[in-house]
């Protein structure tokens, strides 16, 4: 669509604009409305959940603004968490891989970092100049960045490069348990790269846009083993989620389960605060659902 179809509109020009699409302003007022754009949040994500709701000849049907406010608001609040959840199996990954390395008598420790330098470069000269540059890790780039050990590679590692480091190092010495966690990393981290980029989750879920005709071996067996019906997995965020999850329940403690269940049962929580803004729309209703058995995975 041209520019010319798309122009900037001021505020209140997109409140009038959002009028003449259906939205209603009966339980949040206009100018509440126009000072929660201005400082809370923006059009282009506040609107963004309005895909949830029907629309009859172009109009929405019984969506008010403050319906929009509410799932913003439930969605920040499950980003956050989700987020907290994927630092979690960063770190249980990064303990994992250090502790296999750690019992191979046959590395010690920089060969591995000498060899994933030559084949991969780029990820760790990004990571070397992450931690020359970071505040917080000039110390450590001082003393160990002309010669780092592995376990000081992993210290600033991102996601994405640790994901590539340990295919490279499972390359190297295969591994049944190091060939599912690979398989299962690149889902973990697109719900990780969604979240740290405050990307909607509550939006064209269960729809054509997200489907999965065939998911992932590991993801298929952990929801079938709890009880998580096909259909679900078969949406692209709900097979992240539970890939997520699957490695969250591989490397975490107990303990730390425990909390990952509980916080994620206050965020669930926060669903039904408003339940009858949301009657009869399926697709809320249904992750409400399966997020439930998601974090049951958890015990």
């Amino acid at each position: 669509m041209s520019r010319e179809n798309k122009p900037k509109l001021d505020t209140r020009s997109l409140i009038k604009h959002m009028k003449s699409k259906g939205i209603t302003f009966s339980l949040i007022s206009e100018n509440d409305a126009e000072q929660f754009l201005d400082t809370k949040n923006y059009y282009f994500k506040a609107t963004s959940y309005r895909s949830n709701f029907p629309k009859v000849d172009g109009k929405y049907i019984n969506l008010d603004f403050a319906y929009l406010v509410e799932l913003a608001a439930i969605d920040a609040q499950l980003r956050r968490y989700l987020f907290d959840v994927a630092i979690n199996v960063e770190h249980g990954l990064k303990v994992k891989i250090l502790a296999i390395i750690n019992n191979n008598p046959d590395e010690d420790g920089y060969t591995i970092v000498d060899e994933f330098k030559q084949k991969y470069t780029g990820f760790y000269e990004t990571t070397i100049t992450y931690m020359k540059k970071s505040r917080y890790s000039q110390d450590l780039y001082k003393k160990h960045g002309s010669d780092p050990a592995v376990w000081v590679l992993l210290e600033t590692m991102s996601f994405g490069a640790l994901t590539k480091f340990i295919e490279f190092y499972a390359t190297k010495y295969p591994s049944k348990q190091l060939k599912t966690f690979i398989n299962t990393m690149k889902y973990a981290k697109n719900i990780r790269n969604a979240v740290a980029h405050s990307s909607p989750i509550l939006i064209n879920l269960f729809t054509p846009k997200e489907y999965v005709p065939k998911p992932s071996a590991v993801v298929s067996n952990f929801s079938r083993e709890n009880g998580i019906e096909r259909q679900f997995i078969q949406d692209m965020k709900i097979h992240d989620l539970v890939a997520l999850f699957y490695l969250n329940k591989q490397l975490s403690s107990e303990r730390a389960r425990y909390y990952t269940e509980k916080n994620g049962r206050e965020t669930l929580n926060r669903l039904t605060r408003h339940p009858e803004y949301f009657h009869g729309m399926a697709s809320i209703q249904q992750f409400e659902i399966v997020f439930s058995q998601i974090l049951d995975t958890q015990n």
